[in-house]
């Protein structure tokens, strides 16, 4: 085995997200989306109406989707069209379209949640391509795609990345801390560590994009920087969609950009209820949230950008009495294009793409994409390296003298796992904790142009001690049509009137708790269920909220509840929530994923120590948002990244290398003219 010169491998390459061919759907296929396209859109002042049109774009909407998911829709399509043999004797596509619009109606109108989902899965995607559309974009005055930097100059730290795919042979690095995941806390724990002077390899299964790689468009983002194309979803009394990010920056190239510390009352949980030492206190962490404040550019959202949504809001919540604001957020530069969640084409938000991965990098860290961990090499109960499975098909053995997984509270505990490690407590992969969270629409007289503006960037913030946050989520055309739960005139008049239309959100603290664990073709299997008090909590903000919209003037409030979609009167807001209903009559998604490999003081109730270190593997570090012990009351990722911080100190001092040791590691070859901090790849003949 010797090393390869450095120049023998190719330059790091990044993708562009547009260009993917097609999905193959087929002539039968095609004509069951036609089919139900014709039946769910029709023609309205500005949406053209479905048929083959669906069909078409529904191919291209497909085209780069995992192949998994392709399939998945193709299943549910051929569902549909055999679903009405036993109640009309002939298939949907056969039906005339009055009755295939009655049929979809009735499911999506049914008390079974089972069948409201199925039929919902089957309408997503097929909503997304349909008003994933340029011209309806601009007749109803809202961008398309994003201001990109198409001709800026290639960063200097590009030259400490390698693309998985460039590297066709086995191959061996060797570093003191190689970091999985560039996510909050993996990419805060590699900046920290390498600015120490520490030899850093950073491993991210996803890929670099660029700005120029990012148009803001969310078609191009499900494809390529969510997991699963954004269709991760768990199971339990009311299924939610689960977001994650898969790329460098992992979730934060996806949020809003929203930062909130996170509040003494959960602090003071975490030291009662986990052992968890006095340092984990409002105070004890300040130093660190003020640090990755500094590095992040927190400050308020300006009110120039918080746009239409932003007005109303303030207002109803004015007439109510609430405190109400701008949000802090990470994004110094914000020109409010609205595209914070698929990608910020303009780099104004500084998720850890654009701030702690290259920050880490220029200290000297190396970044290799497409390299996903397969296990963590434990030897003798020691951390000792990750095997590594490259995009190109090749073996990269990392040799370390620590191991920090960040890949995610989704995706830690499958990994950890895998590698036998955290497994005493019997605790790794449970304890999940979520925000629950619903949305709630509202029309309005006045221009909205949620378009056109920070798409959270206002709060209400009365309720945060009961466990109750509202913060802003607006939405584009496209996901607009997907998140309203009809079809037919009502689906297109409202997407008509997107220019009047507002959006907001709300969070709730939770009670209940989830586990994860490996699922067909290695995605997380996730289990959550609802509990009572949460979903009261979640309905009593919905109908706060609906309160907010109608003192504000709005003339009908759009709610994701069975039996109560439409609201337009205080009265029918205490009929909501007077109602007998269950957490599977509300249409809700989870944010936040925490607490999978949490952190505590007793080995049996939790999986790594104070430091993050695991309890039952040495030189193995959890720093992400599974080793949060619980559920937060506020957006996560300054949080994540300030525990990543103070684990990452503890590293240092733990490794505590002696002079000659370091020196050693110091004295391999350069890299592509960087400082030499790592020993490079070596190469295994294939004999």
């Amino acid at each position: 085995m010797q090393l390869v010169d450095a120049g023998s491998l190719a330059r790091p390459r990044t993708s562009a997200v547009d260009g993917d061919p097609p999905a193959e759907l087929g002539e039968a296929l095609r004509r069951v989306v036609a089919a139900l396209g014709e039946a769910a859109i029709p023609a309205g002042r500005h949406v053209p109406a479905g048929g083959r049109l669906t069909a078409d774009r529904l191919a291209v909407f497909l085209g780069g989707w995992p192949p998994k998911l392709v399939a998945g829709v193709r299943a549910l399509l051929w569902s549909l069209e055999l679903a009405t043999l036993p109640s009309h004797g002939r298939r949907f596509s056969s039906l005339p379209v009055a009755a295939r619009a009655r049929f979809v109606e009735g499911v999506l109108g049914s008390r079974s949640r089972l069948r409201r989902d199925w039929m919902r899965a089957l309408l997503s995607p097929v909503k997304g391509a349909h008003f994933d559309d340029p011209a309806l974009f601009a007749a109803l005055g809202t961008p398309y795609r994003g201001a990109t930097a198409a001709h800026e100059a290639p960063p200097r730290w590009l030259e400490r990345v390698t693309h998985g795919a460039d590297v066709t042979a086995d191959s061996t690095v060797e570093c003191e801390v190689v970091v999985i995941g560039t996510g909050a806390g993996g990419a805060a724990a590699a900046y920290e560590l390498a600015s120490r002077g520490r030899a850093v390899v950073l491993l991210e299964e996803g890929r670099l994009f660029l700005r120029k790689d990012l148009s803001g468009r969310a078609s191009s983002a499900f494809k390529h920087l969510y997991r699963d194309a954004g269709a991760l979803m768990s199971l339990g009394n009311a299924p939610m969609l689960m977001p994650a990010g898969s790329a460098v920056g992992g979730s934060t190239i996806i949020n809003s950009g929203t930062c909130y510390r996170a509040p003494e009352r959960t602090f003071r949980y975490w030291r009662e209820r986990h052992g968890l030492p006095a340092e984990f206190s409002s105070a004890g962490m300040a130093p660190y949230y003020a640090r990755v404040e500094q590095m992040l550019g927190v400050a308020k959202a300006d009110r120039r950008y918080t746009g239409g949504v932003g007005e109303v809001i303030a207002r109803g919540a004015e007439a109510l009495g609430y405190a109400h604001g701008p949000l802090t957020r990470n994004a110094p530069d914000c020109d409010g294009q609205g595209m914070c969640c698929y990608g910020c084409p303009t780099g104004a938000k500084r998720s850890t793409d654009v701030s702690y991965v290259p920050a880490a990098l220029m200290k000297g860290a190396e970044l290799w994409t497409g390299a996903k961990a397969r296990h963590v090499d434990v030897v003798a109960g020691r951390a000792r390296g990750v095997t590594v499975d490259l995009s190109s098909g090749a073996v990269l053995k990392v040799k370390a003298d620590a191991v920090v997984v960040a890949g995610g509270a989704l995706m830690t505990p499958l990994l950890l796992r895998e590698s036998g490690a955290c497994a005493t407590s019997g605790w790794l992969g449970r304890n999940l904790s979520v925000h629950p969270a619903a949305g709630a629409l509202a029309l309005f007289d006045e221009r909205i142009d949620m378009g056109g503006a920070i798409p959270q960037g206002y709060a209400i913030e009365t309720f945060a001690d009961e466990g109750l946050m509202f913060e802003g989520g607006s939405l584009p055309p496209d996901v607009l049509a997907i998140n309203l739960p009809w079809i037919g005139p009502k689906l297109t008049e409202l997407v008509d009137a997107y220019p009047h239309v507002a959006s907001f959100g709300l969070m709730v603290q939770d009670h209940g708790r989830g586990s994860v664990r490996r699922g067909p073709g290695g995605s997380p299997l996730i289990r959550y269920d609802l509990s009572r008090r949460d979903f009261e909590l979640l309905r009593r903000g919905l109908g706060l909220l609906a309160e907010v919209y109608l003192r504000a003037g709005a003339r009908r409030v759009i709610l994701p509840a069975r039996g109560f979609e439409e609201l337009r009167t205080s009265r029918e807001v205490e009929a909501f929530r007077a109602a007998r209903l269950s957490p599977s009559d509300v249409e809700g998604a989870a944010f936040h994923p925490l607490g999978t490999a949490r952190a505590g003081a007793d080995p049996r109730r939790s999986c790594v120590n104070p430091e993050q270190e695991a309890h039952d593997t040495e030189r193995l570090y959890v720093c992400d948002g599974s080793a949060i012990p619980s559920s937060l009351g506020v957006n996560p990722q300054l949080t994540i990244m300030a525990m990543s911080l103070r684990a990452a100190e503890a590293i240092d001092a733990r490794l505590g290398l002696p002079v000659g040791k370091a020196l050693a590691y110091r004295s391999v070859i350069s890299y592509r003219g960087a400082c030499p901090r790592t020993r490079r790849p070596s190469a295994t003949s294939a004999s």
